[in-house]
């Protein structure tokens, strides 16, 4: 379900990859030791004690994709800025947000699914934090949901706003009396900001977060279903953490005792908790 082999290839053909591949040995720094992890994780390096060395079986030349292309450019531009200078990303130019924009494309198949077949059809929907999985037009067009969408960088508001009043909304399916969802709204606030979301907007039908730091507590009392979505995959999780961190977005908290008690759904390499309601 994950389009890994496009991941994959974007992150083989940085310059920095290209790099570490032509070297014969290399040992790092500490804060460079998780991403050379990373990078033997995923066959394109290979370790020898404490040493890193170029894979031996490298299969090239990768094929080129837009999705590839993206992961290319944003992992260049923040997630190696980020983990070797600590730098986060203050100004998002035209170029990165609509690559950010095409790396949601990875979650999309998962994102059709969780619409279709676990959500109820109707109702007003919180997304607490559209990045990364980038949750917007599948709930309204699939599921007939009413959307708001809380996300804390303005560009990345500005840029799901944008796309998001250009897509026509899909008719009610047949046998359906509830009308076709027709609206959604945007804040652009800190996710622990959710009682004035709450306040505004009244109770939701559900919420849904994705590898985001709200309080799952704060989003039963918000919604009276909460879908909750971790990746399994590593890959994911490396990028969608280093994302989270460079552009100052908040990280996924440890909620394990929150989620003890959720329903547990399969969607590819995707865990989905659904949290109910008790009030």
């Amino acid at each position: 379900m994950i389009p890994r082999d496009d991941i994959v290839a974007g992150i083989a053909n940085t310059p920095l990859v290209a790099l570490l591949s032509e070297l014969e040995e290399v040992k790092p720094s500490p804060r460079l030791r998780p991403l050379l992890e990373f990078l033997t994780d995923i066959g394109l390096l290979q370790r020898k004690g404490d040493k890193y060395r170029k894979a031996q079986h490298l299969s090239r030349p990768y094929e080129v994709s837009p999705l590839a292309d993206a992961v290319s450019e944003l992992f260049q531009q923040i997630v190696l800025p980020h983990i070797v200078a600590g730098r986060r990303v203050a100004r998002l130019t035209m170029e990165l947000q609509r690559a950010l924009y095409a790396y949601t494309s990875a979650f999309q198949n998962m994102r059709v699914v969780v619409a279709q077949e676990l959500m109820r059809y109707g109702g007003l929907t919180l997304v607490a934090g559209w990045f990364p999985c980038g949750f917007s037009s599948e709930l309204m067009s699939i599921s007939g949901r009413d959307v708001v969408i809380m996300e804390e960088r303005e560009e990345l508001v500005a840029l799901e706003m944008d796309r998001l009043s250009l897509i026509p909304l899909a008719s009610a399916p047949l046998g359906q009396e509830l009308a076709a969802a027709s609206f959604y709204a945007f804040e652009n606030l800190p996710l622990n900001e959710l009682k004035a979301v709450l306040e505004k907007y009244g109770k939701f039908d559900a919420a849904v977060a994705c590898q985001r730091g709200a309080d799952l507590n704060a989003l039963r009392e918000a919604a009276q279903e909460v879908y909750y979505i971790k990746p399994r995959d590593s890959v994911m999780l490396f990028l969608n953490e280093a994302f989270l961190d460079a552009l100052g977005l908040t990280r996924p908290l440890d909620e394990e005792k929150a989620l003890k008690k959720a329903e547990k759904e399969e969607v590819g390499p995707f865990d989905v908790y659904v949290l109910r309601s008790t009030g």
